[in-house]
């Protein structure tokens, strides 16, 4: 065990072995993508989920089956920027711009767009009902940052756009919205006409199951329809004519788990 010890040792003070490990505790691959997350900025348990290959599972899946090469791609809630890399690969030459409102993660989100090699323009904004400064509440985890507040938050302010301006601006084919529950705000009359399919992650811990119903509603009557088969938890897709029903769903790691040990049962019975 000492000679292990010493071993070790030695080999931690080696430049070469010591760059890896400490690249090893912020860089993680995530299919052919390399995310930086590093400490402080982002927390224990969102580089616990990348380096598990758990993180934004579902709404990656979707993005690269429902963009498709040309396409504008709106990003609501960018985060590390691994969705908006994902469209902006999937789009080829086609638009891709990100929102994030927390001023710590943006850079982050440009910093792996850059790692990455594609074309994003990430805004370091918030999107509301209205356009100005608004409230925005900061976790420890970015994951949870909102406008609403909650217990251990801590209150920034933040520039915000409006969705609605945002919309009319970029005419996205593809939005993909993770905003934290300010989605009960911004679909209400919202004119969607040039958005084809939407990735929509709703959070009914913070706005109420009626609100996600309202949200859903409010969609249909711009023309965008639930699509079932495709919504995976509380992420939703919609789409205006009906084609993305035809992608096969996305299923997680341990759905693939339980149908491979079902497989093997039945081969064994």
């Amino acid at each position: 065990m000492i000679e292990m010890a010493a071993w070790r040792n030695l080999a931690l003070r080696m430049p070469i072995i010591r760059q890896w490990r400490e690249r090893r505790e912020f860089e993680f691959v995530v299919g052919d993508i390399v995310i930086e997350a590093p400490k402080p900025q982002v927390s224990k348990s969102v580089r616990k989920s990348l380096r598990k290959n758990d993180y934004e599972t579902a709404e990656t899946y979707l993005v690269r089956r429902l963009v498709r090469p040309g396409n504008t791609v709106l990003d609501l809630g960018a985060g590390l920027g691994l969705t908006s890399i994902v469209a902006a690969k999937a789009s080829g030459h086609g638009r891709v711009v990100g929102y994030e409102a927390d001023p710590v993660v943006a850079p982050l989100a440009e910093k792996n767009v850059r790692r990455n090699g594609v074309q994003v323009e990430i805004r370091n904004k918030a999107i509301a009902k209205e356009k100005g400064a608004c409230e925005f509440h900061v976790r420890r985890s970015f994951t949870a940052s909102s406008i609403f507040p909650s217990k251990g938050s801590r209150k920034i302010l933040v520039e915000a756009d409006a969705f609605q301006d945002v919309v009319d601006e970029i005419q996205p084919d593809v939005i993909v919205c993770d905003i934290e529950g300010i989605e009960k705000e911004v679909f209400a009359s919202a004119n969607l006409s040039s958005v084809h399919r939407m990735v929509l992650e709703v959070h009914p811990q913070v706005i109420g199951l009626l609100a996600v119903l309202k949200c859903v509603l409010e969609l249909a009557a711009s023309g965008l329809s639930l699509v079932e088969s495709l919504s995976f938890g509380q992420v939703l897709v919609f789409d205006r004519d009906g084609s993305s029903s035809s992608i096969e769903p996305f299923k997680s790691d341990r759905q693939k788990d339980r149908k491979t040990a079902a497989v093997h049962g039945a081969g064994m019975a």
